[in-house]
């Protein structure tokens, strides 16, 4: 968007991050233990809000309140599914390792991570789905406002790449050598934010400049904006967090989680969290919050 300006947070970084915990947990997590729950910071609650869903990794939480979740199984026993006040029902079977998911409109879209991973569209009124590109272990998903999808590659030389909306039109690159580029967002103004895996760094991206917004983080995954202009982080570790970066103040909500994914965030500000070492998706609230 020429004439715009880019306003980046201020580079955080994330050794810096002010958390309070009681001395058990923060003795267990100062010895890479693992407590069997996670522990939520100051302010924060959680709960449960499904259980035994192996591979749970990326999700779409829709206005009625139901959710589409991948589930990142390989060779052929990967599922798109949808969860409806616990009724679960599959949505597309057999995919490969299926990580990024969009919803837009009557559409989903879908990256396989694999080395000739697919990135699908799939039509929930006919149920057809068509390959829109194939990359090499293709995860972070993004929609531009011409529809053309943003892809992460999740490799070391790793692409950040533009595929047209029109089959037919060549793919862009828009960044390249990469360390593990993985979860990606657009903002209203234009401003790609990814999460550079393998760097422990989370970058913004516009008119040709890369800025750091955080860095020293264990392997940030993926990336959420919510409605308050808030940037949202989970780190892909045994011993993860759930991060938040507020007009430039990054606090640990959660700590103690196992390999923490995708988010999806409600018009409320609740946060729908994949954690995949758990197998379940939580629900984080303010502490005030009903």
């Amino acid at each position: 968007m020429p004439g715009q300006t880019l306003r980046v947070v201020p580079h955080v970084t994330g050794a810096l991050i002010a958390v309070t915990l009681l001395s058990v947990a923060a003795f267990a997590e100062n010895n890479f233990e693992i407590s069997d729950a996670p522990v939520a910071q100051l302010g924060w609650k959680y709960r449960v809000a499904m259980e035994n869903l192996p591979g749970i990794d990326n999700l779409v939480l829709n206005k009625d309140g139901s959710l589409y979740a991948t589930q990142e199984l390989s060779k052929g026993a990967g599922k798109v599914i949808h969860i409806d006040r616990g009724k679960i029902t599959t949505v597309i079977s057999g995919l490969d390792r299926p990580d990024g998911l969009l919803r837009r409109g009557n559409f989903l879209f879908v990256t396989e991570e694999t080395h000739n991973g697919r990135v699908l569209e799939f039509d929930l009124i006919t149920k057809n789905m068509r390959t829109r590109a194939t990359l090499s272990r293709p995860e972070g998903i993004d929609m531009f406002l011409n529809g053309d999808l943003l892809i992460s590659e999740d490799i070391h030389g790793g692409r950040l790449l533009r595929v047209p909306r029109a089959s037919g039109k060549p793919m862009e690159v828009i960044l390249d050598d990469l360390k593990r580029p993985e979860g990606v967002v657009i903002r209203p103004d234009g401003v790609i934010i990814f999460a550079e895996t393998a760097s422990g760094r989370v970058l913004a991206f516009w008119n040709g400049v890369v800025n750091v917004i955080v860095d020293d983080l264990s392997e940030p995954d993926q990336v959420e904006l919510a409605p308050d202009d808030s940037l949202w982080i989970t780190e892909d570790v045994r011993n993860g967090r759930l991060l938040r970066l507020k007009a430039g103040v990054l606090e640990t909500v959660l700590s103690g989680l196992r390999y923490p994914q995708g988010m999806s965030i409600g018009a409320d500000g609740s946060v729908w969290l994949a954690e995949l070492g758990r197998q379940r998706i939580l629900v984080i609230h303010p502490s005030n919050s009903p």
